[in-house]
């Protein structure tokens, strides 16, 4: 059988890397190990918060799935930190665990070009340094053009409770033995890394009269600007804490945890920390939280988000019964850690094409990386570039100073991680630039390019972002009196006042005053609101906006200083040994990347510019 794009997985970067591949006309298989698990939320079904609900807007924007399926498919969204600066403000989402994945099977099974099989991929087909295609567990060879992994946790997965350890790829499911040899005989570094999740409990024996109730919002600021809905459900989560008591019995039993007794001797991620981990490191402090999460309106069984852990059953029984509310919860399934292999990204192009087998793809957990949004975004990358490539197309990259995305995918080649890879908001160097609200702006070229966005959508927004330009434009230029800048101050309760005329945009910069504020004094149009906030943003926010554009500058200036592909770095002297190992390991093929390296300092980069200025 012959395709364009193989698609090796069917978690949350499969699902976008097939979809995004089907989207771009060419023919499409996604291979799964069992298909009923197509979407899965393995671990907490959230989506968003910081950082990630960037990483969500972005996908969007560019043609993805993520976040108009999580709209359609929740239990409750609610934005957060509104009192904040726009750069802080998110949206967080609880999915419905069981009909996101049920729909997003449908969407799969009912688009053109593409092709869902049940079946183990257990090698590769390698011709002249190219992947040709794929052979299945039932020895069945599949051809392609280009093939993209995204195996997730399941590559050698072995679930570890307790002093019990099998392989599974995630608890219930056969892990995959063999492709890990077929990686690593071509070639493919391969290293091991560790992720776990709490147990899930029966809400009908939760006391939820000890806890305090969360809600969501009823008319939230949805992930996608397209999402219109009426109402959004809104389903509650609890809020609980450990006791002096939990901690105690935590460390009594510490002997237990597989992380003590070495039966697990990977990393995790640092973000997420177990329970034992915590009371390992923090044993003074006895009040964590403890949220209770529904799964789905189709199921009793709730998400102990807090309690995570691997130690045995009867361990974690002895834990929950210290926590108020959950004396006399019943455990429907227990917590567990799950160890597998992955590829470590320093071997990716930017594209996330490997630089050892051309053609060949990786996206997800299987390069280092934790969460759903950051797999998503790696298997939409993934999935455009590969088709890309069948087309014989330049790849898209979204560098640094345009996106989470960027940040994600350069972050995960260049720096060295001691756990799986989280996108975090501290990580980003742009952060009022690359806001949750402005992806429409950000990236609408690069929706264009891709050319999945369809057209009606790419005009809407054209639309949109022509109107935010002229507007500030407009406000910026427009002079008002005194008189009139006052007026406004005083209709929305400001205590300020001007001693003078002033331009227009000193008057929105004023906390208190709104663009319709400003249509008290000359005429102003009827806006989306998403269109309002960015004409708001960037006037209030203009001094620090511009501040950000000088360093994306200088930041763009050394990503336009190439380096020859092939480039010999042991060959100049003057670099550290520790730079020289890097870059020989990473092979930057611009000055801006090689500054991102783990362990090249500035008299490194000054070295390679002087010698490159050399050889000119």
């Amino acid at each position: 059988m012959n395709y364009d794009v193989i698609v090796v997985g069917g978690g949350h970067a499969g699902c976008e890397a097939a979809l995004a591949s089907a989207r771009s006309g060419l023919k499409t298989a996604l291979f799964t190990i069992y298909l009923d698990t197509i979407a899965m939320m393995s671990c907490n079904p959230s989506i968003g918060g910081p950082g990630k609900s960037h990483i969500v807007a972005e996908i969007d924007m560019l043609g993805g799935e993520i976040g108009k399926h999580t709209d359609k498919y929740n239990l409750q969204l609610k934005h957060l930190n509104t009192s904040k600066g726009p750069a802080a403000r998110i949206t967080r989402g609880q999915a419905d665990k069981y009909w996101y994945r049920v729909k997003m099977k449908e969407i799969i099974e009912n688009t053109p070009n593409l092709d869902s099989i049940q079946g183990t991929i257990e090698d590769i087909i390698i011709e002249d340094g190219q992947i040709k295609g794929v052979i299945s567990g039932l020895g069945i060879e599949y051809k392609a053009t280009s093939v993209i992994l995204a195996t997730g946790t399941f590559l050698k997965g072995r679930i570890v409770i307790g002093d019990v350890k099998y392989p599974a790829g995630r608890i219930g499911e056969m892990s995959a033995e063999k492709l890990s040899d077929a990686l690593t005989k071509n070639g493919i570094v391969l290293d091991r890394y560790q992720t776990a999740t709490p147990p899930r409990v029966d809400m009908r024996t939760v006391d939820f009269s000890k806890m305090k109730e969360l809600h969501g919002e009823d008319h939230p600021k949805y992930f996608s600007l397209f999402t219109k809905k009426e109402k959004n459900n809104n389903a509650p989560t609890w809020l609980t804490y450990t006791t002096p008591e939990t901690v105690k019995v935590a460390q009594d039993l510490l002997q237990y945890s597989p992380i003590v007794s070495g039966i697990i001797e990977t990393h995790g991620p640092r973000h997420c920390p177990s329970l034992d981990r915590k009371v390992l490191n923090f044993p003074e402090k006895t009040n964590h939280q403890i949220f209770l999460e529904l799964e789905s309106k189709e199921t009793n069984e709730l998400y102990v988000n807090g309690l995570t852990t691997a130690m045995p059953p009867f361990a974690q029984e002895k834990m929950m019964r210290t926590i108020a509310g959950l004396e006399d919860a019943k455990i429907m399934r227990y917590g567990y850690a799950v160890e597998y292999d992955y590829a470590p990204s320093y071997q990716l192009y930017p594209s996330l094409e490997s630089k050892k087998i051309k053609n060949l793809y990786f996206a997800g957990q299987i390069n280092g990386t934790s969460g759903y949004e950051e797999a998503a975004a790696q298997g939409f990358l993934a999935g455009v570039n590969a088709s890309r490539k069948v087309l014989g197309k330049d790849p898209v990259v979204v560098d640094r100073t345009e996106g989470y995305l960027g940040v994600l995918v350069d972050d995960i080649i260049h720096k060295k991680t001691p756990e799986p890879y989280r996108v975090l908001p501290s990580r980003a160097e742009y952060r009022l630039t690359l806001r949750f609200d402005n992806a429409f702006m950000r990236l609408l070229d690069k929706a264009k390019e891709i050319g999945i966005v369809s057209e009606d959508k790419i005009k809407f927004l054209e639309e949109a972002k022509e109107i935010v330009e002229y507007e500030v434009e407009r406000i910026n230029q427009i002079s008002i009196s005194m008189k009139q800048a006052n007026e406004v101050l005083a209709s929305v309760d400001a205590k300020d006042r001007f001693g003078k005329g002033v331009k227009l945009s000193e008057l929105l910069k004023q906390k208190e005053v709104t663009y319709d504020s400003l249509g008290l004094i000359i005429d102003i149009k009827e806006l989306p609101t998403f269109v309002k906030n960015q004409i708001e943003t960037i006037i209030k926010y203009n001094v620090f906006i511009e501040r950000e554009k000088t360093q994306i500058e200088k930041f763009r200036r050394l990503e336009s200083m190439k380096i020859p592909e092939g480039f010999k770095f042991e060959t100049i002297p003057g670099l550290s040994n520790i730079a020289r190992d890097g870059l020989e390991q990473i092979k930057p093929l611009s000055i801006g990347e090689a500054t991102r390296i783990s362990g090249v300092t500035g008299n490194d980069i000054a070295v390679l510019i002087t010698n490159l200025e050399n050889m000119k």
